[in-house]
């Protein structure tokens, strides 16, 4: 099961004083997290996240082995290799 719980808080330290002791929770086996974001709005309208997980890295790191293993089983290394990009922009978005 998952949830989704949004808690604000004054301001952006305080946010991340609150998910390391939920990241000390998580060592201690007592919650299990998925990612714990921090998002800050800026005074000119802007968004910053800061995220624990970077879906990117994940995408590149997914498409790499998927190439390799494309490229290997057809034996089509460049075909295999294209694949990592592509995986890297879905993990972007």
């Amino acid at each position: 099961m998952s949830d989704l719980v949004v808690v604000e808080f004054p301001s952006e330290a305080k946010a991340e004083e609150v998910r390391q002791k939920l990241l000390d929770m998580q060592k201690d086996y007592l919650i299990q997290l998925r990612d714990a974001v921090i998002a800050v709005k800026h005074p000119n309208g802007r968004v910053k996240l800061n995220q624990l997980v970077h879906p990117t890295a994940i995408g590149a790191t997914t498409g790499t082995m998927w190439g390799a293993l494309i490229g290997l089983i057809f034996l089509m290394p460049l075909v295999g290799a294209a694949a990592a990009p592509l995986l890297a922009l879905s993990g972007a978005l």
